[in-house]
């Protein structure tokens, strides 16, 4: 009986090392920043760094900051800084009332012009960029129905923040 035991277990065993790997999959957000003139305006973020979407926020002006970051607003009587991607990039600022609350303790959100979609892509639809042409804000691109996205480095951008505000 307990040889019967042992085999069953050693049989169970097997079958986990024999069945395919999962592909691991993540949900993005994909949203626009700017107008649709600029060119590609479209950037994804991992779904699981956002704490909230909010609209029509008030954003109180700060002094002495750099141009891309708006000010802050209150959440919950916690202040989060206001960042204008499209400024960081060098574009126009954003007329929008739309912000992505980062779900970190950085206290920061990112001001966006619109929400597109989530989706949900494997590994394999994001090409990440290599030492060569790796930029400050961006990790690389994911691939959403033939169409190339930017992934944005959230914590790179909230790193430029944080120093530039304390050099200040």
């Amino acid at each position: 009986m307990s040889e019967e035991i042992l085999s069953l277990i050693k049989s169970g065993k097997q079958e986990k090392t024999t069945e395919h790997k999962v592909e691991k999959k993540t949900t993005w957000l994909i949203f626009t920043i700017g107008n649709q003139a600029d060119g590609n305006n479209q950037y994804a973020i991992p779904a699981e760094i956002v704490k909230e979407i909010l609209r029509d926020a008030t954003v109180f002006p700060l002094p002495f900051v750099p141009p891309y970051v708006n000010g802050v607003l209150n959440r919950y009587g916690d202040p989060y800084v206001v960042i204008d991607s499209a400024v960081l990039e060098g574009k126009e600022p954003q007329k929008s009332l739309l912000f992505i609350v980062m779900n970190d303790e950085s206290h920061t959100c990112l001001r966006i012009t619109d929400v597109k979609d989530f989706f949900t892509a494997s590994e394999k639809d994001v090409v990440k960029f290599s030492e060569a042409e790796l930029s400050d804000f961006y990790d690389g691109t994911l691939n959403i129905n033939g169409q190339e996205v930017f992934v944005l480095n959230v914590q790179s951008i909230i790193e430029k923040v944080g120093k530039e505000i304390a050099a200040a």
